[in-house]
């Protein structure tokens, strides 16, 4: 099971200036993590994540081929850190991993939306692997377990990307972010157990 202190627990090396040969891939990911959780993924850059490590651009350019790839590395250590539960009710699963993953996302602006344009690998088809398992276990029909993990998923990627364009701005719901994704979370469980 993946837990939530995976991008938390990465070191803080902005300290110093690395010297070539002490720089690997965790590193980078952990450096690339902490630039997006300030200013979200438009952030993102080849030069700020050099600024973050203390080195050149162009010595960046031998660790990652660009913001394309950086973004692919960021989504994919947010989703190792989504809490993906092995046992328990079904219902009680889907709120894990739904709870776990809305947390995650929320850490980085715009992740979201980068997470709906990726293929999925690593991370990513380890939480789609619990979500086709999910719908199983609902006892969705093999007809429509495709389209209920789909409904899943556009859920919690779209609750994020509300609640993150929200932020800030005049708006006139009552209900708290957080209870509006639970209210979501129950219509969701209450139509897979309809099915």
């Amino acid at each position: 099971m993946l837990n939530d202190s995976t991008i938390d627990s990465q070191p803080d090396i902005r300290v110093k200036s690395l010297r070539y040969g002490e720089l690997d891939r965790s590193v980078v990911v952990a450096a690339a993590v902490r630039v997006a959780e300030r200013g979200g993924v438009r952030s993102v850059t080849v030069r700020a994540l050099a600024a973050e490590l203390g080195l050149s651009t162009t010595a960046m350019y031998r660790y990652v081929d660009g913001k394309a790839e950086l973004l692919n590395l960021i989504a994919a250590a947010t989703l190792a850190s989504v809490e993906l539960p092995e046992s328990g009710p079904w219902q009680q699963r889907i709120r894990v991993v739904a709870n776990s993953a809305r947390k995650a996302m929320l850490r980085i602006d715009g992740i979201a939306d980068v997470l709906q344009t990726q293929p999925a690998k690593g991370a990513a088809r380890q939480v789609d692997a619990l979500m086709q398992q999910l719908v199983v276990d609902a006892g969705v029909p093999p007809a429509r377990r495709e389209s209920a993990r789909m409904l899943l998923m556009i859920f919690i990627l779209g609750s994020v990307s509300f609640e993150q364009a929200l932020d800030g701005l005049p708006h006139q719901l009552t209900e708290s972010p957080e209870s509006r994704f639970e209210q979501g979370l129950d219509v969701l469980i209450a139509g897979l157990c309809a099915m």
